[in-house]
């Protein structure tokens, strides 16, 4: 499972949860909890607490099925998080005109709110809104940040007693008193799925099973060349390369010097 699998099911059960819960206590829905009871008294909370739970738990579904489609292979990566970007924005237009058509303000009722009261009110809903903007561009700048992460080159630390690698969230150790092969291979190992890593179209990083039913873990770029196979004495099997060829071959190079085969 990778980093966008992992958000996507996450943001789909809570919204699904916090989609109930405000059907259940509309007084959760912002800026509706925070009014004045003659304020209130403008709203058309069914109808408003209708339309939050059912956006929350539509999108909700969507994030976790599309979850399901690109922990299955069905879908790619890539498409998972375009929908999710999609979905994340999309559901915000029908919260903003409920938000408009069931808050009261332009009835006839509005007349018996004082001017301080008016003015507090609105002065509320600026700030609302701002707060979902601010909320919804925090979260469409966390995709690329998270794309960007993925797609990095892993990183290497080599020494005579082991060999550290890192990327996109993944690391491993590899003592190199454990190692009992090792190998260049110019075709990557065919993949049969992800268990818990991140596969993009610059770089596949994390927990793999083999098509033959091995489980391995990869530190590899699609840009990074040949890959060098280690395999440990505990059954252990890594395939790694850098984020281009020149420095995959400097790192197969010190690799080969440390652990002396």
């Amino acid at each position: 499972m990778n980093v966008i699998d992992i958000t996507n099911l996450g943001i789909g059960l809570l919204l699904i949860v916090s989609g109930l819960l405000c059907y259940r206590n509309p007084n959760l829905i912002n800026p509706y909890g925070g009014m004045s009871p003659e304020r209130k008294a403008l709203v058309d909370i069914e109808s408003l607490k209708k339309v939050v739970a059912i956006t929350f738990g539509v999108t909700g579904f969507l994030l976790i099925v599309t979850a399901t489609l690109s922990m299955t292979k069905v879908i790619g990566e890539m498409t998972s998080l375009y929908v999710m970007i999609a979905l994340v924005t999309a559901m915000m237009v029908p919260l903003f005109i409920a938000m408009w058509k069931y808050n009261g303000f332009g009835r006839d009722k509005e007349k018996c709110l004082s001017k301080d009261v008016k003015q507090r009110e609105k002065k509320k809903n600026k700030i609302t809104i701002w707060s979902v903007v601010v909320i919804t561009l925090l979260s469409l700048a966390l995709i690329p940040i998270l794309f960007f992460w993925g797609n990095k080159g892993p990183k290497y630390e080599i020494s005579s007693e082991c060999i550290k690698v890192k990327g996109g969230g993944y690391h491993a150790t590899i003592p190199v008193a454990d190692i009992t092969s090792d190998s260049v291979c110019e075709q990557w190992p065919g993949i049969a799925m992800r268990t818990n890593g991140i596969s993009t179209n610059k770089a596949n990083l994390g927990h793999f099973r083999l098509k033959n039913g091995e489980n391995c873990m990869m530190f590899i770029h699609k840009d990074g060349g040949p890959l060098l196979e280690l395999r440990t004495a505990d059954g252990g099997l890594y395939y790694l390369n850098c984020a281009t060829e020149e420095k995959t071959l400097e790192m197969i190079e010190q690799v080969k010097k440390v652990i002396k085969l």
